[in-house]
């Protein structure tokens, strides 16, 4: 009766505190977390729970395992790592703070490798029941750096709220700011609604702009187009410049008016897709199946020629020497709060918000008189 105790109340217990992580991660599982920019490694949401039930199942069989041996000097080293793990859940989720929650992760995989060491030290299979959720620490722990590294934490959103309000981001006085949208905030819905315009152009592009400027002092980069930046460097500052670029592009390309194409553009569309029509089939088959996120772009290349391309990540095809005409976003934060995980109802709605006088701005060559 006392080895089932040993076992069933530490796996009661993890389960317990695995229960109640949840419930505090509820809100912002919802709302908040699927806006985040996140590696492209991230399992699909499906997985985490599943993981945690058996790693919580395995956490206590393993410090069961010393108990039931009668050893009890690592109890405590396993309650503490049980609670740090809850505060991880408090202030990546709750507190909705990257940097608390990398901060809390990394003593966590401190207490967890400590216990692990010592558990083997004494029985080799209380220490491998506790490896895989060692990994899965260490795996959680480049998940949420990621995070961390790709997400503004402490941008502004816009400091209009109503749907009818047009968005004002602080402009800081270093190089690269944040273009003022050509249209009200709560303008492009139904299809775009003013919360998911101030999450993604008040705080994703804002962030962008913060992080370059921050990135970029005392470089060679300094002074230069973001366009030169964008193809001149790799690493943060690529990532931060290209995003920022992309969005602009992005968010230009809207607008809650009814525009026709106009007439050389639309020819040149016939030209090359065989009818505008079909151009919107292709497009939309490419922003559907694209795997993960990205962007699907028009191009348009050195001859005229225009194409369809999908990009991954913060890639723009001015790196490719391609002229980007019209672009979709396709990152899960540019549709979750208004579709949930409906893409393809939210690319069908952009088509009826594209700006299409704007993308024809855009073009750059022209091989032809009529283009």
């Amino acid at each position: 009766m006392k080895k089932f105790l040993a076992y069933t109340i530490p796996v009661i217990l993890s389960l317990a505190i695995g229960a109640l992580g949840s419930y505090v991660q509820s809100p912002s599982i919802s709302s908040w977390y699927p806006t985040l920019i996140k590696s492209q490694l991230t399992p699909p949401a499906v997985v985490f729970p599943i993981a945690w039930t058996v790693l919580y199942i395995l956490m206590g069989l393993s410090i069961g395992r010393l108990v039931a041996l009668g050893d009890m000097s690592v109890v405590r080293l396993w309650l503490m790592q049980l609670l740090v793990n809850f505060l991880w859940c408090v202030a990546f989720f709750s507190l909705r703070s990257p940097l608390l929650g990398l901060i809390t992760i990394l003593i966590l995989v401190a207490l967890v490798f400590a216990y692990t060491i010592y558990s083997f030290s004494i029985d080799r299979i209380a220490g491998w029941l506790f490896i895989p959720y060692l990994l899965w620490l260490l795996f959680a722990t480049y998940l949420t750096g990621y995070i961390y590294l790709n997400n503004p934490t402490t941008a502004t959103l816009s400091a209009a709220n109503a749907p009818q309000s047009s968005i004002t981001i602080p402009q800081s006085s270093t190089i690269y700011t944040v273009p003022a949208l050509p249209y009200l905030s709560g303008a492009l819905e139904p299809v775009m609604s003013s919360e998911t315009i101030e999450y993604h152009y008040g705080k994703h592009l804002k962030g962008y702009a913060d992080n370059l400027n921050r990135l970029i002092v005392g470089t060679p980069y300094e002074g230069m187009s973001l366009e030169q930046v964008v193809t001149s460097t790799d690493g943060a500052i690529f990532n931060n410049a290209a995003q920022m670029l992309n969005h602009i592009i992005f968010f230009e390309g809207m607008t809650p008016e009814v525009v026709a194409i106009p007439k050389r553009l639309e020819s040149a569309i016939v030209r090359d897709f065989g009818s505008v029509e079909l151009f919107k089939e292709q497009f939309t088959d490419a922003a559907k199946s694209l795997f993960g996120s990205g962007w699907v772009w028009l191009v348009e290349d050195n001859y005229g020629k225009l194409s369809i391309i999908t990009t991954q990540n913060a890639d723009n095809p001015i790196c490719q020497g391609l002229n980007p005409l019209l672009v979709l976003d396709v990152w899960e934060h540019a549709y979750y709060i208004d579709y949930r995980n409906r893409r393809s109802d939210f690319i069908d709605g952009w088509w009826g918000i594209v700006d299409w006088q704007k993308v024809e701005e855009r073009a750059k060559f022209s091989p032809s008189p009529e283009f």
